[in-house]
């Protein structure tokens, strides 16, 4: 294998709550360091992700093997024109290709990175950005295309049918992606051609314990749950899943309780207040006990390109609950026999109440799902695919 000199380029990098795109990044840029590639993360001195602030100091640090330089953001420019865009858009409605560059000028950037990419491009083999969505990958992937790759995370929402990110992907090097069915939409989108397109993902480590009556003892939590793990937002159908789990709850009196973890707000009703429990935030061993204290992990989104807390489930021998309309997550229950599917609140129900009666049932998926995670994303085969991917892209 030969060493190279690789770059990512993220939004945010060491933050404590991260995204999957930043989890993703970190993972894979450690794990490549450490078999001998020489690594760094550019990044901006922002820590929200929705204000973009400036919060570290801009520099350089050495984080795990990888070199870590993190430069300014630009103020944002984002105004009632801004906004009224960005509605237009979430909601599918037409927009001029003008108005498209206006609402990436209003993203997240930083000039500094910008010249430091052009600055040093001949220094680096190829710069990875990471994710599509945002002003640093799509301005600073302009400034060196021929040595620079996208891992997307693309969904099937609005915002990739933008005009911009398909003239964006076709000026790139390649494209690398966490499953098929991610690849299959970009492909279709976007029109790019076969060779220019890997399959790779991230990896996936069992912890070496698990300890789920800490996370009882903790939190107080001594009824047989299901959970949720991620940000509540819109776009995951968090909102969706309470209410599922209220309905439920009339038609199904008894002591199952729904446990919710994560960044961000989700309103939860005072009438349920006592079966539905909003942790927030918790820390990531909390995090992996309460996967293994669960009956299940429901995962209601249909925007996924890999899904990192289903995987994290299966190894914590959990049973899976997906969105029948997410093309990733029922691809890798079927792949798996790992997890059951709904796409209505009727299929929940029946699904929950088959979970609920069945420690066989659930013992069964947990076993699927976890030899799916070890056999296809694992970190070795998850390596081996991007030093494939790398020497078919000429790296």
């Amino acid at each position: 294998m030969s060493s190279r000199n690789i770059a990512f380029v993220v939004p945010r990098y060491g933050v404590e709550s991260a995204g999957g795109a930043e989890v993703l990044t970190r993972g894979v840029a450690e794990r490549l360091a450490a078999a001998g590639h020489t690594v760094s993360v550019l990044t901006t001195c922002a820590r929200d992700h929705v204000t973009w602030v400036n919060y570290f100091s801009p520099g350089r640090e050495r984080l795990n093997g990888v070199s870590v330089h993190r430069f300014p953001v630009r103020p944002r420019s984002v105004d009632s024109e801004f906004f009224s865009i960005q509605q237009r858009i979430a909601h599918g409605m037409p927009v001029t290709r003008d108005e498209e560059e206006r609402w990436i000028q209003g993203s997240v950037h930083s000039a500094p990175l910008y010249d430091f990419i052009a600055a040093h491009r001949d220094d680096f083999d190829c710069f990875i950005f990471i994710p599509y969505l945002f002003g640093t990958t799509w301005a600073g992937s302009a400034v060196a295309p021929e040595k620079s790759f996208l891992i997307p995370c693309l969904h099937d929402e609005p915002y990739a049918r933008l005009s911009i990110f398909k003239e964006m992907c076709l000026r790139l090097r390649g494209l690398i992606f966490n499953s098929e069915q991610e690849r299959d939409l970009a492909v279709g989108l976007f029109g790019i051609a076969a060779d220019k397109a890997a399959v790779a993902g991230m990896g996936f480590e069992s912890k070496k314990k698990y300890l789920p009556d800490r996370f009882r003892r903790k939190y107080r939590i001594h009824a047989p749950f299901v959970m949720y793990a991620g940000r509540r937002e819109e776009g995951k159908n968090t909102a969706m899943l309470v209410e599922y789990f209220r309905v439920f709850k009339r038609q199904n009196p008894g002591d199952l309780v729904l446990v919710l973890l994560g960044t961000g707000d989700v309103a939860i009703p005072d009438d349920s207040r006592g079966c539905i429990h909003d942790l927030g935030y918790v820390a990531e061993d909390l995090k992996h006990d309460a996967y293994a204290a669960s009956l299940a992990l429901c995962q209601p989104s249909v925007n996924e390109s890999l899904s990192i807390v289903l995987m994290e489930a299966w190894l914590a021998g959990t049973a899976g609950l997906v969105n029948g309309n997410c093309a990733v997550t029922s691809s890798h229950c079927f792949r798996s026999n790992g997890g059951l599917l709904f796409r209505n609140y009727f299929e929940f129900e029946e699904c929950l109440l088959y979970l609920m009666e069945s420690r066989e049932v659930r013992g069964r998926l947990a076993a699927g799902g976890r030899r799916y995670v070890e056999r296809e994303y694992s970190w070795g085969a998850v390596m081996k695919r991007y030093e494939e991917a790398f020497s078919r892209f000429g790296v």
